[in-house]
């Protein structure tokens, strides 16, 4: 039976909140007792919705004068949304260490009070990361001379390698399976409608002594340079609560691909204290695409820097990294900046669960994990409040791509709109000729 660890008095946030109906008792477990699912501001995190006969979004692009305003409106109640300043003397910093040590029980009770029917399946991983997840999506044809071609190096690959199905060119530095990892997995939601696609992926890939070279002649040296490989599709989940990695191992999609086709593992894993080989000698430089979704957010931003290191270590030579998380100014962090006690520091906050966000400018990705040298610069000049403010190194992997989600969500029906942004990031881990695959 599963269960989760206990708090002293639940929460010391919500024990000592003084202006919270249910003080002394956490969000989670009085919903619980009542059997009701309470409101609160995960319910609007992860819009990634179709416009629906009430509801539409369209892009939008912040002007200077907005995003003056919305900083306007944090600094004009940053008194009464600090913690510090709703707290006798010393009685805030034992809040804020307390919600830092007991943050795995909070999360935990989280998902022992909404078990698996919180979160939606997210299906849009193709559209937002094409270049990554567009080829488990879309079936390649293989043409005559390219079976023949892949044919002919199985052959001769299993006459080198006779235990193993599927292998790489020898310059691959790659093993045989196509390796997803994701940290901060939750329940499964991203996971899982992973494991519904096909197990093998079939992947036209180019010789890496002409990579450099090839983009001008892709088409007359297709046949000598290519090679195709088919390759099964190996997935880990990772999360920091206990309760929602039960909950991943008793679905039954995870169930077949862990025992029947033993290309699903998952393990619970605290980012900010141990690195990938501790959790599993297998996880360390195995993935081909690491995903980072909704996830780096709940961390203390003073703890991030050593995170973002082992979450670096789970990527192979040239695998990429994928990032998308809570961005600056979204409507979540304006509605916490109005409330009273829930600004731990700046732009961090804590919400009514006693789970925490913090709301991340692109600068601050690059502050983690950029300084393998990258695509798209950096302008800003690092502050005093950022992530990594205290270290001058990043996780040293290469940027190929950042940009802000910023949409507007509107409802026919009440006129009432919310803006949302949301940060997404492609990183790189550097490798031989840069070979992403």
């Amino acid at each position: 039976m599963m269960t989760s660890p206990s708090l002293n008095q639940a929460s010391y946030y919500l024990l000592y909140h003084t202006s919270q109906n249910h003080k002394g008792q956490s969000c989670c477990s009085s919903a619980a007792q009542v059997g009701v699912v309470v409101p609160h501001e995960h319910q609007e995190e992860e819009e990634e919705q179709t416009t629906t006969t009430t509801t539409f979004w369209e892009d939008f692009e912040w002007t200077l004068q907005e995003r003056d305003k919305a900083k306007e409106i944090l600094k004009e109640n940053f008194i009464k949304s600090s913690i510090h300043s709703n707290h006798v003397k010393g009685r805030s910093k034992f809040v804020v260490d307390q919600l830092d040590k007991e943050a795995h029980c909070h999360w935990d009770q989280f998902y022992s009070c909404h078990q698996t029917n919180f979160f939606k399946d997210r299906h849009y991983l193709s559209k937002a990361f094409p270049e990554e997840f567009g080829i488990l999506y879309t079936s390649f044809q293989e043409t005559p001379q390219q079976q023949h071609q892949q044919q002919q190096h199985q052959k001769q690959q299993q006459q080198e390698y006779p235990s193993t199905d599927f292998h790489h060119h020898d310059d691959d530095m790659m093993d045989d399976d196509f390796t997803i990892v994701e940290i901060g997995c939750g329940v499964g939601n991203t996971l899982l409608p992973l494991l519904e696609l096909e197990p093998f992926v079939t992947i036209n890939k180019c010789s890496s002594n002409d990579n450099n070279n090839n983009n001008n002649n892709n088409n007359n040296n297709n046949n000598n340079n290519n090679i195709i490989q088919k390759r099964r599709i190996s997935i880990w989940g990772l999360d920091f609560s206990q309760v929602a990695i039960q909950l991943l191992q008793q679905d039954t999609r995870y169930i077949q691909a862990h025992k029947q086709e033993k290309r699903a593992m998952s393990a619970v894993w605290d980012i900010t204290k141990s690195s990938p080989r501790e959790i599993h000698p297998s996880l360390e430089s195995c993935s081909n695409i690491s995903l980072l979704l909704f996830c780096l957010s709940a961390i203390s931003p003073d703890k991030m820097p050593q995170a973002a290191k082992n979450v670096a270590d789970t990527l192979r030579p040239g695998g990429t990294l994928l990032i998308r998380d809570y961005g600056r100014y979204d409507e979540a962090q304006l509605k916490l900046g109005r409330s009273r006690g829930k600004c731990i520091s700046e732009n961090f906050y804590v919400k009514h669960d006693s789970t925490r966000v913090y709301y991340f400018e692109l600068d601050d990705l690059e502050r983690l994990f950029g300084g393998g040298g990258s695509s798209s610069s950096s302008s800003s000049s690092s502050s005093s409040s950022s992530p990594s403010s205290k270290s001058n190194k990043g996780a040293g992997l290469i940027c190929m791509e950042k940009k802000y989600i910023q949409r507007v969500y509107r409802n026919r029906s009440d006129g009432t709109e919310r803006r949302r942004v949301w940060v997404q990031a492609r990183y790189r881990k550097p490798g031989p000729c840069d070979i992403i695959f």
